[in-house]
């Protein structure tokens, strides 16, 4: 079994450096999603309150009954976009489909029935 992490980049080396630390941020980030396929950010000056809204945001959506969810679910796009709400996602020349979660950013405010 390998011992895997999720690689973290400091975008305050992007923002603030020079070029050489510039350029090593970009190719952090693009070793991270091309090897791991998520990174994490550290020093992007989101504020807390954003992060924790998001998250409770995130909670009460997922935490809706499925047929409210299914209104955001979007046909025909294999759930790459919106949610996907049953097993449709083949990835990796697997037999099986996969579920995955995903969530974007969105107008909170559209969403009227949280």
């Amino acid at each position: 079994m390998s011992n895997r992490s999720i690689p973290l980049v400091d975008l305050s080396s992007f923002v603030n450096g020079d070029e050489a630390q510039k350029q090593a941020f970009v190719e952090a980030l693009g070793k991270a999603f091309h090897e791991v396929g998520f990174v994490g950010v550290i020093n992007h000056q989101v504020p807390k309150d954003l992060i924790d809204g998001f998250y409770a945001s995130s909670k009460a959506f997922f935490s809706l009954p499925v047929d409210v969810k299914r209104k955001y679910e979007i046909e025909g796009l294999a759930g790459q976009r919106g949610i996907p709400l049953t097993a449709k996602n083949t990835q990796n020349n697997l037999r099986w489909p996969t579920s995955r979660s995903f969530i974007r950013l969105v107008n909170m405010s559209a969403m009227t029935t949280l």
